[in-house]
């Protein structure tokens, strides 16, 4: 095996998630990332498979109590003692190739190091989106709460997307780039407090909070398998 590039690591949580795995590992896997995995004690024959098909990934196993930001929150600390310059999170279900990889660190690298994520789209129907950013606004005008607001609507064709990349008040794990120096200003996922729901929105808000711009980059697709994720058709 060629030596492998440290500066991009791909991070992926997984919790009996072998159905999804065996499409999206194969898509993405490549000598030039470090390829990391938390499984959080999948039952279902994950932790075979990848040893036997994929010993280069980089394995990391879990008591079934982390839940998805606790299982992000620790590939993320892996891959910074590696010394990686990026991190890709990427859901279980979300399939991407290294050329998206490419896409994302290239507009990270022209937008001062931003936060960059992949448009979504459903995998079986690759021309719907599911998820093209997302805004923070208030719900009233007098009623200071606020609630994401997707940009697009989910269920639009792709034709509907914006063509050249866009700032977002929000992201999430599905085919996202991280760079490091992002951890080292906000810190990292806060899994105590949000252990699955909401980790993203909180890490979103505190981005914004300190000025890290967040971008969504369509000429990157990931495609999810909807029936997975909490994604659905709806704003």
């Amino acid at each position: 095996m060629e030596e492998v590039n440290h500066n991009i690591a791909i991070a992926i949580p997984c919790f009996n998630n072998l159905d999804v795995l065996k499409h999206s590992i194969p898509a993405i896997n490549n000598d030039n990332f470090l390829i990391t995995l938390f499984d959080d004690g999948s039952n279902d024959g994950t932790e075979s498979w990848v040893k036997e098909n994929y010993p280069n990934i980089h394995y990391l196993k879990g008591d079934s109590f982390n839940w998805w930001t606790g299982s992000l929150s620790k590939l993320i600390d892996y891959c910074l003692k590696q010394d990686c310059d990026y991190i890709v999170s990427l859901n279980a279900d979300v399939v991407i190739s290294p050329k998206n990889v490419e896409l994302l660190v290239e507009r990270s690298s022209k937008e001062n190091n931003a936060i960059v994520a992949s448009l979504v789209v459903d995998f079986k129907n690759t021309t719907q989106i599911l998820w093209a950013g997302s805004n923070f606004k208030k719900i009233h005008k007098f009623i200071p709460i606020y609630a994401s607001r997707y940009i697009t609507k989910a269920g639009s064709e792709i034709n509907d997307a914006k063509e050249n990349a866009y700032r977002v008040d929000e992201v999430h794990g599905r085919g996202v780039l991280f760079p490091k120096e992002v951890f080292k200003q906000i810190g990292n996922y806060d899994y105590i407090t949000f252990p699955h729901y909401g980790g993203d929105t909180d890490f979103s808000f505190r981005a914004k909070k300190n000025n890290i711009s967040m971008i969504v980059e369509p000429k990157s697709i990931a495609k999810v398998f909807s029936e997975n994720t909490s994604l659905n058709k709806k704003e």
